[in-house]
């Protein structure tokens, strides 16, 4: 549990920084309270570039959508953006602060206990997700025009449940939307491989049915109590060839205490063919609603389930705010404490297809790692140049004897399979994608197979990926990462 923290502030803008509630590989997303007269005070959710980001205008294009976008949105199941505000080194965005668990958080205490999710409860959260996103794809711009905005993300960790039993979808940084000022490039992917829909996993058009589908894997997931395209191996290519093509049990067969017409209410959300999808989200709530009868549980139905769940987890939290200062640091908001540890981010893939009906190859592209410091950069520099020296004296040395070129076969790693790279480029650095990072560890001894860090704001060398990112909230054990 979080110290007592001494009262001089840190501040960005008027908001005051208290702890680190999440990170991921595009932004860290922390407690703020702002302070007023009277004793007034507000908890606040702000969201912050990694700073490393901050000079990468791509990703301050994709963080200013995601501002633009959010703060259009007023609906009860969707978090709320207050305001976007500009500190020394950028700027941040400033969120309603829900407190309560996320359902990914839920579903990963339902899956290391013995009980699944109750239906009533399963199905009220998937009713408040589907308002919320309903809100979303209906939004205009000033004109009146539709802006057919598709979030690309739906999944148990954007999918916010308060201690009122209220769900609300968050985080979008990746949606699609026709006045976006970034734009996905052609054979780019955006979102969790696990809960996209086929279309967007074959890099096609997307309307909104996109985000309904997403909606149904949810659904299905917790309704089973387990993942729906998750295998055996856990990879990404994996994770991919069973979204495109393995057959979808109904979820009946699964969790027998499913009723028949909210069996045929999953399958219809989970087809594949777009046509034969819910048109929108307000015919697929009144599908539901009436699939579900009396099985619709309302708000005090999952705020009940979530104080049972996780209460006495939110109850150590509130002790630690009420001994929380703002934290005073010199610099940037390294070393924030953080009060409620997970973190996991939307990943960017870049995929080719070989063939229609041949393998498929996908590269995972993370955000590029932050510079540790100068020290560290000046050590792994100085590794560096004694490798390619003594890389130098390896190839003079097998000049006379030269070796036949190895055969080009994928690289598979931790979570990716890699494409290899051409007959005559360079070997890439098999990357070290089961590497968590630590502030205390100390920086690994140079070797040959390592490749020099990229420059801070740049994209990473091709083939490479970044460092994991830790997770925490017991995710790391859990399917629901």
């Amino acid at each position: 549990m979080a110290q007592a923290l001494p009262t001089a502030a840190r501040r960005l803008d008027r908001y005051e920084v208290l702890a680190e509630l999440a990170s991921g590989g595009m932004a860290t997303v922390y407690l703020g309270r702002l302070p007023g007269a009277g004793g007034f005070e507000r908890l606040v959710a702000i969201k912050r570039l990694h700073p490393h980001l901050e000079r990468d205008q791509s990703f301050v294009d994709m963080f200013l959508d995601e501002a633009r976008i959010a703060a259009r949105i007023r609906h009860p199941n969707v978090v709320s953006t207050l305001e976007i505000g500009t500190a020394e080194r950028g700027y941040f965005l400033v969120m309603d602060y829900v407190e309560g668990p996320t359902l990914a958080r839920l579903l990963s205490r339902a899956a290391h206990g013995t009980d699944k999710m109750p239906v009533r409860v399963a199905l009220r959260i998937l009713h408040d997700t589907v308002s919320g996103l309903h809100a979303a794809h209906e939004l205009k711009d000033d004109g009146g025009n539709p802006l057919h905005l598709v979030h690309r993300d739906v999944s148990p960790q954007n999918v916010l449940i308060g201690l009122d039993g209220t769900s609300r979808i968050t985080d979008f940084g990746v949606a699609r939307a026709l006045n976006r000022i970034s734009h996905t490039r052609t054979g780019q992917l955006k979102g969790k491989l696990g809960y996209m829909a086929p279309e967007q996993a074959r890099g096609d058009d997307l309307d909104r049915r996109a985000d309904l589908f997403a909606a149904g894997v949810l659904l299905w997931e917790t309704l089973a109590g387990k993942r729906l395209f998750r295998g055996k191996s856990d990879t990404d290519a994996e994770t991919l060839s069973r979204v495109l093509t393995s057959e979808i049990p109904r979820i009946k067969l699964v969790n027998p205490e499913v009723p028949d017409a909210l069996d045929a209410f999953v399958a219809r959300a989970l087809e594949r063919k777009i046509e034969q999808r819910f048109a929108n989200g307000a015919d697929m709530i009144d599908a539901l609603e009436a699939a579900a009868g009396p099985l619709l549980g309302t708000s005090r139905d999952v705020a009940k389930y979530v104080e049972a769940t996780v209460g006495e987890e939110i109850a150590k939290r509130r002790d630690a705010l009420r001994s929380m200062s703002a934290v005073p640091m010199e610099d940037e908001l390294a070393g924030v404490p953080q009060l409620f540890p997970s973190s996991v981010s939307s990943t960017t893939l870049s995929v080719a297809h070989t063939r229609p009906s041949g393998p498929v190859s996908v590269v995972v592209q993370h955000a590029p790692p932050p510079q540790k410091s100068q020290a560290v950069v000046i050590g792994v520099l100085a590794g560096a140049l004694i490798v390619t020296l003594g890389g130098i004296g390896l190839l003079l040395f097998a000049k006379s004897t030269p070796s036949p070129p190895p055969a080009q076969r994928p690289v598979t790693t931790g979570s990716a399979v890699v494409a290899p790279p051409p007959p005559s480029a360079a070997p890439a650095a098999e990357p070290a994608a089961s590497v968590t990072p630590s502030a205390s560890a100390a920086p690994p001894a140079p070797s040959a197979s390592v490749a020099p860090p990229p420059k801070v704001g740049g994209p990473l060398p091709r083939g490479t990926s970044a460092p994991s990112v830790p997770k925490g909230d017991g995710l790391e054990t859990s399917p629901y990462r």
